[in-house]
């Protein structure tokens, strides 16, 4: 009995295992390494094109500074944890934000500021073919970008295809595509992610990643000085 029991914790540790190398793997398109810096450019019909240097660090730190439109600059952002904050020059103080709060267009805050699932989301596999993997995510924890996600991954090397955002009810809410993968920082990457609003299919916005860098940033950079 005592040896069936510990074939079966040990059977339940390895599921935990090969699902965080799951998320793990399926995150590696969009991180190249723990520490990195993104200039991204995010393209919406009905905005101004917004232009943002993101500054990562793991999955909890994250610093943005807003390169345009002129009117926006200095409006900079800085997440630690699920926690996120804007400054706001004309009051030069910050102000909290929420991670699913509209950036620009159809992109939230979080969907250029938090880039990983693994950690933040328990998933399991719904359904599996030759040529993708569908996955249902849930968030662990709250304040996250959203609380529950669909994923679809290539079957054969993991890459993300299709994301669905859903609220608590299970509302789809936005849908995204990722596209353009070319080769940066020695893989295959998506350079474009296009989320289109699910209630009104003519409103999109297309994330453009227009530079990617691995960099080390110091845990000093992240705070609210960094703001200003």
């Amino acid at each position: 009995m005592k040896s069936f029991y510990a074939c079966l914790v040990l059977l339940l540790v390895s599921f935990q295992v090969m699902g965080a190398d799951l998320l793990e793997e399926i995150d590696k398109y969009r991180n190249p390494s723990d520490s990195y810096l993104m200039q991204v450019r995010i393209v919406s019909p009905k905005e101004e094109d917004a232009s943002f240097l993101v500054y990562l660090k793991g999955n909890d730190k994250t610093l943005i500074k807003v390169l345009g439109p002129k009117k926006n600059i200095g409006r900079n952002m800085l997440m630690i944890g699920e926690n996120m904050w804007v400054y706001v020059p004309n009051i030069r103080r910050s102000v909290r934000v929420s991670l699913n709060q509209k950036l620009t267009g159809e992109a939230a805050n979080g969907d250029i500021s938090r880039m990983r699932w693994a950690g933040d989301y328990n998933y399991k596999i719904e359904k599996k073919s030759p040529k993708e993997w569908e996955l249902f995510l849930e968030a662990k924890k709250t304040g996250l970008t959203y609380s529950k996600i669909k994923v679809w991954v290539d079957a054969k090397d993991k890459k993300p295809l299709k994301a669905e955002f859903l609220t608590l009810s299970g509302k789809v809410i936005k849908t995204a595509t990722y596209q353009d993968y070319q080769t940066t920082l020695g893989m295959a990457r998506p350079r474009k992610i296009h989320i289109v609003d699910n209630l009104k299919k003519d409103q999109f916005s297309d994330i453009l990643i227009e530079k990617m860098e691995n960099k080390n940033f110091p845990d000093s950079m992240f705070n609210e000085k960094s703001l200003e």
